[in-house]
């Protein structure tokens, strides 16, 4: 018997690095792995692929507004019973500081719709369905940056977002502390292959490691891993935290 085996995780965002290495360990760890995406199916779908048919499935979702966060839901729920939900779908919106306000006004519009409102209600109807039955987990992925600011003056939405998303992490891991539900957040610093390096040529993501105190880059397999063994509940008093994931570039 694995880590996993006999429940399903709902893993948004599979397209991108974080998704699809989440799901690859989800699916190796036994559980049944419903993975979203917006675009890129290609991708999504080859994330997926290393999973038995009968343990997977793909949604497409547009997760950036309250109502479709809801729609996901309830649709993966006829689906499968879902035991854990990993929120790691997100916008990466330049805001910049001296940019022309319509930049600045649809940035942070978008950053908040999806990173926060969309988010938080998904993360909302799930702790009502889990803490009905007695069980679940919630994993926020939010970023180093909700716990200092970024680092990088054009990505002060994203950074609020994610601060945003991880204090609201916080009251429903209190909310629903006796329920049986718990609620993580995992607090990345910069991931290699993930939309920190994404725009990067190889040289300056090869300088963004060296500057980083381990010299090199979160490995999205160490976020996945770090998921896992928080969905298979084995330390239940760790909810409410925030994991830093960092390589000792922010200690706090």
């Amino acid at each position: 018997m694995t880590t996993l085996a006999e429940r399903t995780a709902l893993i948004t965002g599979v397209s991108g690095a974080l998704g699809a290495a989440a799901a690859a360990t989800f699916g190796r760890e036994g559980a049944r792995v419903i993975g979203t995406f917006r675009s890129r199916p290609a991708e999504a779908e080859g994330a997926l692929a290393g999973i038995p048919e009968s343990r997977r499935a793909l949604i497409h979702a547009d997760l950036d507004t309250a109502e479709a966060a809801r729609t996901l839901w309830h649709r993966a729920c006829e689906m499968s019973t879902i035991d854990t939900v990993v929120v790691n779908a997100a916008a990466l919106t330049p805001t910049p500081l001296d940019g022309a306000d319509e930049i600045w006004d649809p940035g942070w519009q978008l950053s908040l719709q999806v990173n926060v409102v969309a988010a938080a209600t998904l993360m909302r109807e799930a702790a009502a369905t889990m803490s009905a039955r007695g069980s679940g987990t919630i994993i926020a992925i939010s970023s180093w940056a909700a716990l200092q600011g970024s680092r990088i003056p054009d990505l002060g939405a994203y950074a609020a977002s994610k601060a945003a998303l991880r204090n609201f992490a916080q009251t429903l891991a209190r909310a629903h502390a006796r329920s049986g539900v718990r609620v993580y957040t995992i607090a990345p610093g910069v991931v290699g292959a993930g939309m920190g390096t994404a725009d990067l040529d190889p040289a300056q993501i090869d300088a963004v490691a060296d500057g980083l105190a381990m010299g090199d880059h979160v490995h999205p397999s160490e976020v996945a891993e770090l998921a896992a063994f928080l969905a298979s509940d084995r330390c239940p008093s760790l909810t409410g935290s925030t994991i830093d994931l960092n390589g000792a570039s922010y200690i706090r």
